[in-house]
Protein backbone atom coordinates (compact mmCIF):
# COMPACT_ATOMS: atom_id res chain seq x y z
CA UNK A 1 0.00 0.00 0.00
CA UNK A 2 2.70 2.29 0.69
CA UNK A 3 4.28 2.36 -2.67
CA UNK A 4 1.38 3.45 -3.88
CA UNK A 5 1.20 6.65 -1.60
CA UNK A 6 2.85 10.16 -3.38
CA UNK A 7 4.27 10.93 -0.45
CA UNK A 8 5.54 14.81 -1.99
CA UNK A 9 1.94 15.28 -2.87
CA UNK A 10 0.70 15.19 0.46
CA UNK A 11 3.57 16.74 2.37
CA UNK A 12 2.65 19.76 -0.46
CA UNK A 13 -0.58 19.58 0.38
CA UNK A 14 -0.64 19.74 4.11
CA UNK A 15 1.84 22.58 3.78
CA UNK A 16 -0.64 24.26 1.58
CA UNK A 17 -4.13 23.08 3.80
CA UNK A 18 -1.84 24.59 7.01
CA UNK A 19 -1.02 28.22 5.56
CA UNK A 20 -4.49 28.46 4.07
CA UNK A 21 -5.75 27.58 7.31
CA UNK A 22 -8.02 24.72 6.20
CA UNK A 23 -5.78 22.43 8.92
CA UNK A 24 -5.97 24.18 12.34
CA UNK A 25 -2.24 25.24 13.07
CA UNK A 26 -0.38 27.57 15.43
CA UNK A 27 1.86 30.42 14.17
CA UNK A 28 4.98 27.79 14.11
CA UNK A 29 3.64 25.56 12.05
CA UNK A 30 2.42 27.86 9.81
CA UNK A 31 5.76 29.03 9.24
CA UNK A 32 7.10 26.10 8.53
CA UNK A 33 5.21 25.36 5.99
CA UNK A 34 5.12 28.04 4.61
CA UNK A 35 9.25 28.00 4.16
CA UNK A 36 8.61 24.80 3.04
CA UNK A 37 6.44 25.88 0.13
CA UNK A 38 8.63 29.00 -0.07
CA UNK A 39 11.70 27.25 -1.17
CA UNK A 40 10.13 24.79 -3.58
CA UNK A 41 9.43 28.39 -5.31
CA UNK A 42 12.09 30.06 -5.39
CA UNK A 43 14.29 29.36 -8.15
CA UNK A 44 17.50 30.75 -6.88
CA UNK A 45 17.46 29.11 -3.56
CA UNK A 46 20.27 26.77 -3.40
CA UNK A 47 18.40 23.73 -2.18
CA UNK A 48 16.60 21.20 -4.25
CA UNK A 49 13.58 18.99 -3.13
CA UNK A 50 14.53 15.46 -3.92
CA UNK A 51 10.68 13.20 -4.46
CA UNK A 52 12.29 9.95 -4.55
CA UNK A 53 14.58 10.11 -1.28
CA UNK A 54 11.46 11.85 0.62
CA UNK A 55 9.51 8.49 -1.05
CA UNK A 56 12.25 6.27 -0.38
CA UNK A 57 12.29 7.36 3.84
CA UNK A 58 8.38 7.83 4.29
CA UNK A 59 8.05 4.33 1.92
CA UNK A 60 10.34 2.17 4.27
CA UNK A 61 9.08 3.68 7.54
CA UNK A 62 5.69 2.29 6.81
CA UNK A 63 7.08 -1.09 6.50
CA UNK A 64 7.80 -1.47 10.04
CA UNK A 65 5.21 -2.71 12.70
CA UNK A 66 3.29 -1.29 15.72
CA UNK A 67 5.13 -3.22 18.52
CA UNK A 68 2.74 -2.09 21.28
CA UNK A 69 -1.29 -1.82 22.05
CA UNK A 70 -3.98 -2.46 20.24
CA UNK A 71 -2.64 -1.96 16.60
CA UNK A 72 0.34 -4.08 17.50
CA UNK A 73 -1.98 -7.02 18.27
CA UNK A 74 -3.87 -6.49 14.86
CA UNK A 75 -0.03 -6.72 13.26
CA UNK A 76 -0.85 -3.21 11.84
CA UNK A 77 2.27 -1.64 9.73
CA UNK A 78 2.85 2.21 10.42
CA UNK A 79 0.76 4.40 8.53
CA UNK A 80 2.44 8.10 8.32
CA UNK A 81 -0.41 10.97 8.91
CA UNK A 82 0.05 14.33 6.68
CA UNK A 83 1.83 16.21 9.37
CA UNK A 84 4.64 13.56 10.03
CA UNK A 85 5.10 12.83 6.37
CA UNK A 86 5.85 16.65 6.37
CA UNK A 87 8.51 16.05 8.94
CA UNK A 88 10.05 13.11 7.05
CA UNK A 89 10.21 15.15 3.39
CA UNK A 90 11.81 17.50 4.47
CA UNK A 91 14.11 15.77 6.56
CA UNK A 92 15.31 13.16 3.62
CA UNK A 93 14.00 15.19 0.51
CA UNK A 94 16.02 18.46 0.74
CA UNK A 95 19.37 17.83 -0.79
CA UNK A 96 22.29 20.07 -1.80
CA UNK A 97 23.98 19.56 -5.61
CA UNK A 98 25.39 16.26 -4.46
CA UNK A 99 22.91 14.67 -3.24
CA UNK A 100 23.41 15.41 0.09
CA UNK A 101 21.01 16.06 3.09
CA UNK A 102 20.11 19.75 3.26
CA UNK A 103 19.30 19.80 7.04
CA UNK A 104 21.95 18.59 10.10
CA UNK A 105 19.77 20.11 12.61
CA UNK A 106 16.03 19.05 13.38
CA UNK A 107 13.58 20.03 16.09
CA UNK A 108 10.32 19.10 16.72
CA UNK A 109 7.70 19.69 19.29
CA UNK A 110 4.62 18.32 19.78
CA UNK A 111 2.70 16.39 22.66
CA UNK A 112 2.24 13.61 24.36
CA UNK A 113 0.54 10.69 22.77
CA UNK A 114 1.53 12.23 19.14
CA UNK A 115 3.84 8.72 18.28
CA UNK A 116 7.22 11.03 18.88
CA UNK A 117 9.12 7.63 20.39
CA UNK A 118 7.49 5.57 17.45
CA UNK A 119 8.43 8.08 14.70
CA UNK A 120 12.22 8.89 16.37
CA UNK A 121 12.70 5.01 16.50
CA UNK A 122 12.13 4.52 12.55
CA UNK A 123 13.68 7.24 11.50
CA UNK A 124 16.52 5.93 13.45
CA UNK A 125 16.29 2.71 11.73
CA UNK A 126 15.97 3.87 8.45
CA UNK A 127 19.34 6.63 8.97
CA UNK A 128 21.64 3.56 10.48
CA UNK A 129 20.13 0.41 7.64
CA UNK A 130 18.77 1.71 4.91
CA UNK A 131 20.16 5.19 3.62
CA UNK A 132 22.99 3.23 2.36
CA UNK A 133 25.64 5.26 4.92
CA UNK A 134 28.63 2.79 5.31
CA UNK A 135 29.47 2.24 8.80
CA UNK A 136 26.43 4.28 10.08
CA UNK A 137 26.73 5.43 13.54
CA UNK A 138 23.13 6.07 15.04
CA UNK A 139 22.63 7.02 18.56
CA UNK A 140 19.67 7.11 20.50
CA UNK A 141 20.72 9.50 23.24
CA UNK A 142 19.67 10.93 27.01
CA UNK A 143 21.20 12.05 30.38
CA UNK A 144 20.10 8.63 31.69
CA UNK A 145 20.32 4.99 30.69
CA UNK A 146 16.25 4.11 31.13
CA UNK A 147 15.97 7.63 29.05
CA UNK A 148 18.03 6.40 26.11
CA UNK A 149 16.66 3.18 26.01
CA UNK A 150 12.99 3.99 25.32
CA UNK A 151 13.26 5.01 21.46
CA UNK A 152 16.18 2.09 20.97
CA UNK A 153 13.79 -0.37 22.49
CA UNK A 154 10.88 0.86 20.57
CA UNK A 155 13.77 0.15 16.97
CA UNK A 156 14.79 -3.00 18.66
CA UNK A 157 11.03 -4.05 19.08
CA UNK A 158 11.05 -3.18 15.43
CA UNK A 159 13.76 -4.70 13.94
CA UNK A 160 12.48 -8.15 15.98
CA UNK A 161 9.09 -8.39 13.98
CA UNK A 162 10.43 -7.75 11.02
CA UNK A 163 12.02 -10.94 9.90
CA UNK A 164 12.35 -9.71 5.90
CA UNK A 165 14.40 -6.69 7.26
CA UNK A 166 16.47 -8.41 8.94
CA UNK A 167 17.17 -11.00 6.32
CA UNK A 168 17.24 -8.28 3.46
CA UNK A 169 19.29 -5.63 4.93
CA UNK A 170 21.55 -8.19 7.44
CA UNK A 171 20.20 -6.87 10.59
CA UNK A 172 20.41 -8.22 14.15
CA UNK A 173 19.02 -7.17 17.07
CA UNK A 174 21.58 -7.67 19.70
CA UNK A 175 21.06 -7.35 23.65
CA UNK A 176 22.72 -3.55 23.90
CA UNK A 177 23.16 -2.67 19.99
CA UNK A 178 20.93 -3.33 17.05
CA UNK A 179 24.04 -3.77 14.20
CA UNK A 180 24.27 -5.04 10.29
CA UNK A 181 27.61 -6.38 9.97
CA UNK A 182 27.40 -6.23 6.39
CA UNK A 183 27.65 -2.19 6.08
CA UNK A 184 29.71 -2.06 9.62
CA UNK A 185 26.55 0.21 10.88
CA UNK A 186 25.07 -0.10 14.63
CA UNK A 187 22.12 1.70 16.10
CA UNK A 188 23.18 1.72 20.06
CA UNK A 189 21.34 3.90 23.22
CA UNK A 190 23.74 6.56 24.79
CA UNK A 191 23.60 8.10 27.98
CA UNK A 192 25.48 10.49 30.32
CA UNK A 193 25.37 7.91 33.18
CA UNK A 194 27.10 4.95 31.92
CA UNK A 195 30.39 5.78 31.59
CA UNK A 196 33.46 5.45 29.54
CA UNK A 197 34.42 8.02 27.16
CA UNK A 198 32.18 9.54 24.45
CA UNK A 199 34.00 12.09 22.95
CA UNK A 200 35.25 9.47 19.57
CA UNK A 201 31.74 9.04 18.56
CA UNK A 202 31.24 9.40 14.53
CA UNK A 203 27.90 10.13 14.79
CA UNK A 204 25.47 9.74 11.75
CA UNK A 205 22.55 10.30 13.04
CA UNK A 206 22.12 11.55 16.92
CA UNK A 207 18.46 10.88 17.85
CA UNK A 208 16.81 13.01 21.46
CA UNK A 209 13.95 11.84 22.86
CA UNK A 210 12.49 14.54 25.57
CA UNK A 211 14.85 17.18 25.09
CA UNK A 212 13.88 19.07 27.77
CA UNK A 213 14.28 16.60 30.30
CA UNK A 214 18.32 17.77 29.78
CA UNK A 215 19.75 20.10 32.48
CA UNK A 216 22.78 21.04 30.32
CA UNK A 217 24.14 21.14 26.78
CA UNK A 218 26.55 18.23 27.25
CA UNK A 219 25.00 15.17 25.43
CA UNK A 220 23.61 17.48 22.37
CA UNK A 221 27.16 19.09 21.93
CA UNK A 222 28.70 15.84 21.79
CA UNK A 223 26.75 14.27 19.56
CA UNK A 224 27.08 17.32 17.47
CA UNK A 225 30.93 17.42 18.09
CA UNK A 226 30.96 13.88 16.98
CA UNK A 227 29.27 14.52 13.24
CA UNK A 228 32.57 16.02 12.08
CA UNK A 229 33.56 13.10 9.83
CA UNK A 230 30.08 12.42 7.87
CA UNK A 231 28.86 13.99 4.56
CA UNK A 232 25.36 14.29 5.71
CA UNK A 233 24.61 13.96 9.79
CA UNK A 234 21.70 14.79 11.57
CA UNK A 235 21.13 15.92 15.13
CA UNK A 236 17.27 14.82 15.67
CA UNK A 237 15.48 16.29 18.69
CA UNK A 238 11.83 15.40 19.70
CA UNK A 239 10.46 16.68 22.75
CA UNK A 240 7.35 18.35 24.74
CA UNK A 241 7.72 20.91 26.32
CA UNK A 242 9.35 22.04 29.53
CA UNK A 243 9.93 24.06 32.21
CA UNK A 244 13.71 24.48 32.30
CA UNK A 245 13.80 28.17 30.46
CA UNK A 246 17.81 27.92 30.47
CA UNK A 247 18.32 24.49 29.01
CA UNK A 248 19.59 23.50 26.09
CA UNK A 249 16.08 22.39 24.86
CA UNK A 250 14.48 25.93 25.37
CA UNK A 251 17.63 27.22 23.46
CA UNK A 252 17.18 25.35 20.17
CA UNK A 253 13.14 26.08 20.60
CA UNK A 254 14.21 30.03 20.37
CA UNK A 255 16.68 29.07 17.64
CA UNK A 256 13.95 28.08 15.76
CA UNK A 257 11.50 30.23 16.38
CA UNK A 258 14.23 33.19 15.32
CA UNK A 259 14.88 31.08 11.93
CA UNK A 260 10.73 30.47 10.92
CA UNK A 261 10.40 34.10 11.67
CA UNK A 262 13.28 35.08 9.63
CA UNK A 263 15.32 36.95 12.81
CA UNK A 264 17.87 34.77 11.61
CA UNK A 265 18.76 32.51 8.84
CA UNK A 266 20.33 28.82 9.00
CA UNK A 267 19.42 26.97 5.97
CA UNK A 268 20.67 23.44 7.79
CA UNK A 269 18.19 23.80 10.47
CA UNK A 270 14.54 22.33 10.30
CA UNK A 271 11.57 21.92 13.23
CA UNK A 272 8.28 22.67 13.61
CA UNK A 273 6.20 22.93 16.87
CA UNK A 274 3.05 21.92 17.73
CA UNK A 275 1.73 23.97 20.24
CA UNK A 276 -1.50 26.78 20.72
CA UNK A 277 -1.42 30.25 20.05
CA UNK A 278 -0.47 32.86 22.51
CA UNK A 279 -4.19 34.44 23.12
CA UNK A 280 -5.97 30.35 22.82
CA UNK A 281 -8.16 29.02 25.34
CA UNK A 282 -6.51 26.24 26.97
CA UNK A 283 -10.18 24.74 27.91
CA UNK A 284 -11.23 24.63 24.37
CA UNK A 285 -11.29 21.41 22.76
CA UNK A 286 -10.14 23.67 19.23
CA UNK A 287 -7.37 24.32 20.94
CA UNK A 288 -6.59 20.89 21.91
CA UNK A 289 -7.02 20.10 18.18
CA UNK A 290 -4.69 23.15 17.06
CA UNK A 291 -1.90 21.40 19.61
CA UNK A 292 -2.10 17.97 18.57
CA UNK A 293 -1.80 16.94 14.82
CA UNK A 294 -2.45 13.52 15.67
CA UNK A 295 -5.55 14.49 17.73
CA UNK A 296 -8.38 11.86 17.13
CA UNK A 297 -5.98 9.34 15.85
CA UNK A 298 -3.23 8.49 18.60
CA UNK A 299 -4.71 11.51 21.01
CA UNK A 300 -7.82 10.69 22.52
CA UNK A 301 -10.27 13.38 22.74
CA UNK A 302 -12.25 11.76 26.13
CA UNK A 303 -8.38 11.37 27.25
CA UNK A 304 -7.68 15.20 26.85
CA UNK A 305 -11.01 16.10 28.09
CA UNK A 306 -10.51 14.23 31.54
CA UNK A 307 -7.45 15.92 31.69
CA UNK A 308 -8.32 19.68 31.31
CA UNK A 309 -11.08 18.75 33.74
CA UNK A 310 -8.65 17.91 36.42
CA UNK A 311 -6.53 20.74 35.35
CA UNK A 312 -9.09 23.18 36.25
CA UNK A 313 -9.66 22.07 39.62
CA UNK A 314 -5.88 21.79 41.06
CA UNK A 315 -3.27 24.47 39.47
CA UNK A 316 -0.01 21.41 39.39
CA UNK A 317 -2.39 19.38 36.97
CA UNK A 318 -2.88 22.68 35.14
CA UNK A 319 1.48 22.83 34.33
CA UNK A 320 1.65 19.68 33.45
CA UNK A 321 -1.67 20.11 31.07
CA UNK A 322 -0.49 22.96 29.32
CA UNK A 323 2.83 21.53 29.01
CA UNK A 324 2.47 17.70 28.25
CA UNK A 325 -0.24 18.11 25.97
CA UNK A 326 -0.33 21.64 24.77
CA UNK A 327 3.81 22.22 24.39
CA UNK A 328 3.19 25.66 26.42
CA UNK A 329 6.37 26.15 28.29
CA UNK A 330 6.22 27.14 31.77
CA UNK A 331 8.92 27.18 34.12
CA UNK A 332 7.80 27.65 37.51
CA UNK A 333 4.54 26.04 38.66
CA UNK A 334 3.61 29.46 39.63
CA UNK A 335 5.22 31.62 36.88
CA UNK A 336 4.57 34.98 36.65
CA UNK A 337 4.93 36.74 33.24
CA UNK A 338 3.63 35.15 30.09
CA UNK A 339 6.58 34.78 28.42
CA UNK A 340 5.12 34.47 25.09
CA UNK A 341 3.31 37.38 25.36
CA UNK A 342 6.79 38.85 26.68
CA UNK A 343 8.90 38.37 23.78
CA UNK A 344 6.38 39.55 21.51
CA UNK A 345 6.86 43.17 22.98
CA UNK A 346 10.75 42.59 22.21
CA UNK A 347 12.14 44.79 19.83
CA UNK A 348 16.36 43.91 19.12
CA UNK A 349 16.52 47.34 16.90
CA UNK A 350 15.67 50.14 19.98
CA UNK A 351 18.38 51.55 21.33
CA UNK A 352 19.14 53.80 24.63
CA UNK A 353 19.77 56.86 22.18
CA UNK A 354 16.65 56.76 21.01
CA UNK A 355 15.23 57.94 23.99
CA UNK A 356 18.05 61.22 24.81
CA UNK A 357 15.29 63.76 26.52
CA UNK A 358 12.93 61.24 27.50
CA UNK A 359 11.78 61.02 30.83
CA UNK A 360 12.75 57.89 32.55
CA UNK A 361 13.24 56.38 35.81
CA UNK A 362 15.99 53.85 37.12
CA UNK A 363 15.82 50.49 39.41
CA UNK A 364 18.84 49.09 41.41
CA UNK A 365 19.14 45.75 42.42
CA UNK A 366 22.69 45.13 43.69
CA UNK A 367 24.24 41.52 44.84
CA UNK A 368 27.86 41.32 45.11
CA UNK A 369 29.03 37.42 45.08
CA UNK A 370 26.78 34.85 43.76
CA UNK A 371 23.38 36.67 42.09
CA UNK A 372 23.55 38.93 39.53
CA UNK A 373 23.25 42.40 40.03
CA UNK A 374 20.40 44.49 38.10
CA UNK A 375 20.31 47.86 36.75
CA UNK A 376 17.09 48.74 34.78
CA UNK A 377 15.94 52.34 32.95
CA UNK A 378 12.63 52.67 31.74
CA UNK A 379 11.40 55.57 29.66
CA UNK A 380 7.96 56.70 29.57
CA UNK A 381 6.60 58.48 26.33
CA UNK A 382 3.37 59.13 25.01
CA UNK A 383 2.85 57.57 21.56
CA UNK A 384 0.50 58.03 18.89
CA UNK A 385 -2.69 56.23 20.92
CA UNK A 386 -2.21 59.32 23.07
CA UNK A 387 -1.40 56.51 26.06
CA UNK A 388 1.76 56.56 27.78
CA UNK A 389 4.53 53.76 26.74
CA UNK A 390 7.23 51.87 28.51
CA UNK A 391 10.61 51.37 27.57
CA UNK A 392 12.72 48.76 29.19
CA UNK A 393 16.52 48.38 28.81
CA UNK A 394 18.75 46.24 31.45
CA UNK A 395 22.43 45.66 32.44
CA UNK A 396 23.70 42.84 34.31
CA UNK A 397 26.17 42.04 36.57
CA UNK A 398 28.32 39.67 37.76
CA UNK A 399 32.34 38.42 39.40
CA UNK A 400 34.27 36.81 37.03
CA UNK A 401 34.88 33.96 40.21
CA UNK A 402 30.64 33.28 39.64
CA UNK A 403 30.88 33.79 35.73
CA UNK A 404 33.17 30.74 35.58
CA UNK A 405 31.78 28.22 37.61
CA UNK A 406 31.14 25.11 35.47
CA UNK A 407 26.98 25.52 36.17
CA UNK A 408 27.75 29.16 34.28
CA UNK A 409 28.35 28.27 31.08
CA UNK A 410 25.45 30.70 29.90
CA UNK A 411 27.22 33.60 31.68
CA UNK A 412 30.37 33.62 29.37
CA UNK A 413 28.14 33.19 25.98
CA UNK A 414 25.82 36.52 27.44
CA UNK A 415 29.03 38.15 28.57
CA UNK A 416 30.86 37.76 25.02
CA UNK A 417 27.32 38.88 23.58
CA UNK A 418 27.29 42.44 25.76
CA UNK A 419 24.32 41.08 27.16
CA UNK A 420 26.13 40.98 30.50
CA UNK A 421 29.14 43.05 32.47
CA UNK A 422 31.78 40.65 34.22
CA UNK A 423 33.37 42.69 36.86
CA UNK A 424 37.01 41.46 37.87
CA UNK A 425 37.72 39.12 41.58
CA UNK A 426 35.03 37.25 43.36
CA UNK A 427 32.82 39.80 44.17
CA UNK A 428 30.92 41.92 41.82
CA UNK A 429 32.65 45.26 41.65
CA UNK A 430 29.81 48.01 43.19
CA UNK A 431 31.78 51.25 41.50
CA UNK A 432 31.45 49.90 38.12
CA UNK A 433 27.81 50.28 38.74
CA UNK A 434 27.58 53.24 40.51
CA UNK A 435 30.00 54.63 37.66
CA UNK A 436 27.43 53.79 34.54
CA UNK A 437 24.71 54.94 37.23
CA UNK A 438 25.67 58.51 37.49
CA UNK A 439 27.04 58.20 33.58
CA UNK A 440 23.35 57.79 33.08
CA UNK A 441 21.90 59.97 35.03
CA UNK A 442 23.61 62.89 33.41
CA UNK A 443 23.48 61.73 30.30
CA UNK A 444 19.60 61.22 29.95
CA UNK A 445 16.33 62.55 31.87
CA UNK A 446 15.95 60.24 35.26
CA UNK A 447 13.63 61.38 37.20
CA UNK A 448 14.42 58.62 40.36
CA UNK A 449 16.64 56.16 40.96
CA UNK A 450 15.21 53.33 43.37
CA UNK A 451 16.93 50.74 44.97
CA UNK A 452 16.69 48.19 47.24
CA UNK A 453 17.88 49.11 50.62
CA UNK A 454 19.39 45.90 51.63
CA UNK A 455 22.79 45.97 49.33
CA UNK A 456 22.50 49.58 47.84
CA UNK A 457 22.55 51.62 50.57
CA UNK A 458 25.55 52.96 50.77
CA UNK A 459 25.80 53.41 47.32
CA UNK A 460 22.35 55.52 47.14
CA UNK A 461 24.12 57.86 49.81
CA UNK A 462 27.22 58.45 47.26
CA UNK A 463 24.54 58.53 44.37
CA UNK A 464 23.03 61.38 46.78
CA UNK A 465 26.25 63.29 46.76
CA UNK A 466 26.58 63.20 42.54
CA UNK A 467 22.87 64.93 42.63
CA UNK A 468 21.26 61.47 41.94
CA UNK A 469 17.65 61.63 43.20
CA UNK A 470 17.84 58.12 44.93
CA UNK A 471 14.45 56.29 46.84
CA UNK A 472 14.22 53.96 48.75
CA UNK A 473 11.64 50.88 47.40
CA UNK A 474 11.29 48.50 50.45
CA UNK A 475 11.11 45.07 49.28
CA UNK A 476 7.89 44.41 50.84
CA UNK A 477 4.72 43.14 49.45
CA UNK A 478 3.48 46.54 49.44
CA UNK A 479 5.79 48.20 47.72
CA UNK A 480 6.38 45.57 44.72
CA UNK A 481 2.54 43.47 44.15
CA UNK A 482 1.31 46.88 42.58
CA UNK A 483 3.58 47.81 40.20
CA UNK A 484 4.23 43.89 39.63
CA UNK A 485 0.56 43.78 38.29
CA UNK A 486 0.87 46.68 36.61
CA UNK A 487 3.40 45.30 34.65
CA UNK A 488 1.40 42.74 33.50
CA UNK A 489 -1.42 44.82 32.35
CA UNK A 490 1.33 46.87 30.35
CA UNK A 491 2.83 43.79 28.67
CA UNK A 492 -0.91 42.44 27.82
CA UNK A 493 -1.33 45.63 26.65
CA UNK A 494 1.62 46.00 24.39
CA UNK A 495 2.55 48.84 25.62
CA UNK A 496 6.16 47.77 27.41
CA UNK A 497 8.78 47.20 24.84
CA UNK A 498 12.17 46.36 25.45
CA UNK A 499 15.18 45.35 23.43
CA UNK A 500 15.48 41.48 23.34
CA UNK A 501 17.84 41.18 25.71
CA UNK A 502 18.22 36.76 25.95
CA UNK A 503 19.83 37.24 29.45
CA UNK A 504 16.70 39.63 30.77
CA UNK A 505 14.25 37.43 29.02
CA UNK A 506 15.68 34.11 31.39
CA UNK A 507 15.89 36.05 34.73
CA UNK A 508 11.67 36.96 33.64
CA UNK A 509 11.16 33.58 33.09
CA UNK A 510 12.39 32.86 36.47
CA UNK A 511 10.20 34.81 38.73
CA UNK A 512 7.06 33.15 40.62
CA UNK A 513 4.49 34.83 42.09
CA UNK A 514 1.68 33.50 44.93
CA UNK A 515 -1.38 35.55 45.86
CA UNK A 516 -2.05 35.90 49.63
CA UNK A 517 -5.15 36.55 50.70
CA UNK A 518 -5.35 40.09 49.54
CA UNK A 519 -4.39 39.02 46.19
CA UNK A 520 -1.04 40.70 46.64
CA UNK A 521 2.21 39.12 44.68
CA UNK A 522 5.51 39.44 44.95
CA UNK A 523 8.72 38.36 43.27
CA UNK A 524 10.21 34.70 43.89
CA UNK A 525 12.32 32.07 42.80
CA UNK A 526 11.85 28.52 42.71
CA UNK A 527 15.82 27.58 42.80
CA UNK A 528 18.49 29.42 43.62
CA UNK A 529 20.38 29.00 40.66
CA UNK A 530 17.25 30.44 38.55
CA UNK A 531 18.04 34.60 39.00
CA UNK A 532 15.57 37.05 39.44
CA UNK A 533 17.43 40.14 39.86
CA UNK A 534 17.41 42.29 37.14
CA UNK A 535 13.45 41.55 37.21
CA UNK A 536 13.57 43.20 40.61
CA UNK A 537 15.14 46.10 39.37
CA UNK A 538 12.70 46.69 36.72
CA UNK A 539 9.83 46.24 39.17
CA UNK A 540 11.34 48.71 41.39
CA UNK A 541 11.41 51.21 38.54
CA UNK A 542 8.35 50.86 37.23
CA UNK A 543 7.11 51.31 41.12
CA UNK A 544 8.72 54.99 40.87
CA UNK A 545 6.95 55.42 37.60
CA UNK A 546 3.25 53.65 38.93
CA UNK A 547 1.60 57.27 38.13
CA UNK A 548 2.86 58.76 34.67
CA UNK A 549 0.18 58.20 33.05
CA UNK A 550 -1.70 59.94 35.68
CA UNK A 551 0.13 62.60 35.76
CA UNK A 552 2.21 62.93 32.52
CA UNK A 553 5.59 64.74 32.42
CA UNK A 554 4.39 66.18 28.67
CA UNK A 555 1.69 67.97 29.70
CA UNK A 556 3.33 71.28 31.24
CA UNK A 557 -0.17 72.12 33.53
CA UNK A 558 1.63 69.05 35.64
CA UNK A 559 3.66 69.22 38.62
CA UNK A 560 6.66 67.19 39.19
CA UNK A 561 6.34 67.85 42.17
CA UNK A 562 2.22 66.57 42.84
CA UNK A 563 3.71 63.93 41.00
CA UNK A 564 6.22 63.02 43.71
CA UNK A 565 4.06 63.41 46.51
CA UNK A 566 1.33 60.82 45.33
CA UNK A 567 3.72 57.99 44.41
CA UNK A 568 3.39 55.06 46.57
CA UNK A 569 6.39 54.98 48.01
CA UNK A 570 7.68 57.74 50.55
CA UNK A 571 11.35 59.65 50.32
CA UNK A 572 14.50 59.03 51.88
Amino acid sequence: MSVLRDYAAICNQYAADVVDSKISACVYVKQATARHLKDLSDLACNWRFDVEKARRACSFIELLPHTQGQWAREGRKLVLEPWQIFIICNIFGWVDDNGWRRYRYIYIEVPRKNGKSTLLAAIGIYLCFAEGEPGAQVYSAATTRDQARIVWEEAHRMVMRTPKLQKALGVEAKAGAIVCVGSASTFKPLSRDQGGNQDGLNVHGGLIDELHAHDSPAMYDVLDSGTGAREQPVILSITTAGFNLDGVCYRERQLLIDILAGKQTHDRYFGVIYTVDRDDDWTNPASWEKANPNYGVSVSPDQLQAACDKAKQQPSAQTNFLTKHLCVWVQARSGWMNMHAWRECGDPKLTEDQFLGVPGFMGLDLASKNDLAGRVKVFVRTEADGLAHFYVFSKQYINEYTANLPENLDYLTWARNSWLTITEGNVTDFAVIEDETVSDCSRFDIKEVGFDPFNAAYMAQRLDSEGVNCVEVPQRVQYLSEPMKWIEALVRSGRIHHNADPLFEWCMGNVTVKLDANDNIFPRKEQARNKIDPVVALIIAMSRALHFEQVGFEDESNDFDRYLQNMVVGRR
